[in-house]
């Protein structure tokens, strides 16, 4: 029985493949002229004992399969970026924490992987067992094991005892961060949450990115 292209190409997601997982949205025909490369570099490199140029082939094909992703988002146009200058000292303010690295607490909504300009309301006080993750861009498995990783809410609440900073909001948000149509998130879900930061006395954010 004649094996797929997208059963050669199935891996686990870790971050290993964090590139290179990206051949899903490679044709067929690239499939293969991936395969066929990877599969004779391999036998010259066993047979010489000289793996440089195996690891050069990956590399290459990692840029390409980057490039190729990019092609496929839209950017979206903006006509200037918007600057806030702090005013006071960070001991002074009120600090909000927001993550794209897809965190949501258990009994919530998971994010839509596929696509997901939504947001979920995360307290200050959430127990860490609580936090769950939704999220196919990138290798979860460190952010699970310590969602500090992507949403560095204990240090915040360490900085905020010590008095580094005034104090951590009380409630902060999480987001998918892979988001191919961004239009919803431009037009509702961040201004709706920019509303509610400073509605809520926020003085400055921290995003914790993937």
């Amino acid at each position: 029985m004649p094996i797929a292209a997208a059963d050669l190409i199935k891996n686990p997601g870790t971050t290993p493949f964090s590139k290179i997982k990206y051949l899903r949205l490679a044709t067929e025909e690239q499939v293969v002229e991936f395969m066929n490369g990877l599969f004779n570099l391999a036998a010259e490199a066993k047979d010489s004992g000289q793996w440089e140029a195996l690891s050069q082939y990956l590399e290459e094909w990692e840029q390409r399969l980057v490039q190729m992703l990019a092609g496929n988002f839209k950017q979206p146009e903006s006509e200037s970026i918007p600057w806030a200058t702090l005013t006071k000292p960070l001991s002074q303010c009120r600090v909000a924490l927001i993550t794209t690295g897809g965190v949501y607490i258990e009994g919530q909504e998971p994010f839509n992987v596929d696509g997901d300009w939504s947001y979920r309301e995360i307290p200050k006080d959430t127990p860490k067992e609580r936090f769950r993750i939704a999220h196919k861009a990138y290798d979860i498995s460190g952010a699970q094991q310590d969602v500090n990783c992507v949403f560095p809410i204990e240090r915040l609440r360490e900085l905020e005892a010590e008095g580094t900073i005034g104090e951590l909001a009380s409630i902060n948000y999480g987001f998918m961060g892979y988001i191919p149509k961004p239009e919803g998130l431009i037009a509702d879900t961040a201004p709706e949450v920019a509303r509610r930061l400073r509605e809520a006395g926020v003085d400055a954010v921290l995003i914790g990115t993937t």
